[in-house]
């Protein structure tokens, strides 16, 4: 399992969700595993996405497609996300 987060600006978080939830599917088919949405404490449209995937390589090309693009655009990302491609190495619960 790898972990990739994503932040980017959105336009407005409601629209933005709107077609990220519609998307669940197709991240699904592609390898999502988990994913988990957070925003900017008094910034609601920096957006900071978590998303668990089943392998680096089924994220990676996700990551590169067409639909993850065009989604972008209709949801309203207004700049290129940063992406960071995490690997777990502990974990502590209490």
């Amino acid at each position: 399992m790898i972990t990739i987060t994503v932040r980017h600006k959105v336009a407005d978080y409601e629209k933005w969700k709107a077609v990220f939830d519609r998307a669940r599917d197709t991240r699904r088919a592609a390898g999502e595993i988990a994913c988990r949405v957070y925003t900017r404490h008094g910034s609601p449209n920096d957006v900071l996405v978590s998303i668990d995937w089943d392998t680096l390589e089924r994220a990676q090309a996700f990551l590169a497609s067409m639909p993850l693009m065009s989604g972008m655009n209709e949801a309203g990302v207004r700049e290129m996300p940063q992406i960071i491609i995490l690997e777990r190495r502990d974990e502590y619960a209490l």
